[in-house]
């Protein structure tokens, strides 16, 4: 469930609150968070409360180590629901990734478990993780930067920053680079919920573009200088929007 960054609490109730309601009566929410994450835990574990979870409790990685930590893996073995926080993606997955609470969540999720992020967390959830690059409408060689995710699925690409014009050329270099995937691109206060039969949920205020690239022609990637622009032919664009669903296996919206 990746999930835009919210530009108000407010905004995200109705994300929230979706995801409360897919995950049981009162159920107990797992905030996981890096120490120096800048976004508003205690006020996203108030507003879960107060939206009806049951239990939140927050788990703050300072260091790899704390992957390991038997009471962290308890915590959410016995979790409803995961909420993955972070405004940058290489802060959490450096602490995250080859872990034994990375590898539990990837377990609980396959088992049946919501997992979201939300900003820059909702990037880490995909294995191909969109970790930074330039802003702008044009694909250019160089200008995006691909790290390891949290491998969730391994179908998208995910794109959580800024409007569409600032954000589609990244999408579009990642996807240069991972044609076999589907490029996703959050506007803030937004959320792609999938479910276990791989069909995503538009939920939000904002709306959610799918970039295609299935159909792909021709493209320059493999003779592009740096910073070069990335030519690709005959890729497909969605826009979609609070209620719209899409089958991510067979690749298009669903009426």
């Amino acid at each position: 469930m990746p999930c835009g960054g919210g530009e108000s609490l407010e905004g995200d109730a109705a994300i929230y609150r979706q995801l409360l309601s897919i995950s049981g009566h009162r159920p107990k929410v797992v905030l996981i968070c890096a120490r120096a994450t800048e976004l508003p835990c205690e006020e996203i574990a108030a507003a879960l409360l107060a939206l009806g979870a049951g239990k939140v409790e927050t788990l703050t990685l300072g260091a790899r180590t704390d992957g390991e930590k038997p009471a962290f893996l308890e915590t959410v073995e016995n979790a409803d629901a995961v909420l993955l926080l972070a405004r940058q993606p290489l802060r959490l997955s450096t602490l995250l990734g080859g872990t034994s609470l990375a590898r539990l969540l990837r377990r609980r999720n396959a088992e049946g478990m919501p997992v979201a992020g939300s900003a820059a967390g909702a990037a880490l959830l995909a294995e191909h993780m969109l970790a930074g690059g330039e802003s702008g409408p044009t694909p250019r060689m160089g200008g995006v930067m691909l790290a390891p995710g949290l491998g969730l699925s391994n179908r998208i690409v995910i794109d959580q920053g800024g409007l569409l014009g600032d954000r589609l050329g990244r999408l579009l270099a990642a996807l240069a680079l991972n044609p076999f995937a589907l490029g996703l691109g959050l506007d803030a206060d937004t959320a792609a919920f999938i479910g276990p039969d791989n069909v995503l949920e538009v939920i939000g205020s904002g709306a959610l573009t799918i970039v295609d690239p299935a159909d792909i022609g021709h493209s320059n990637i493999a003779d592009a200088a740096h910073n070069a622009p990335i030519s690709m032919l005959n890729l497909r664009m969605h826009v979609l929007v609070h209620g719209a669903r899409y089958d991510l296996d067979f690749r298009r919206p669903l009426g």
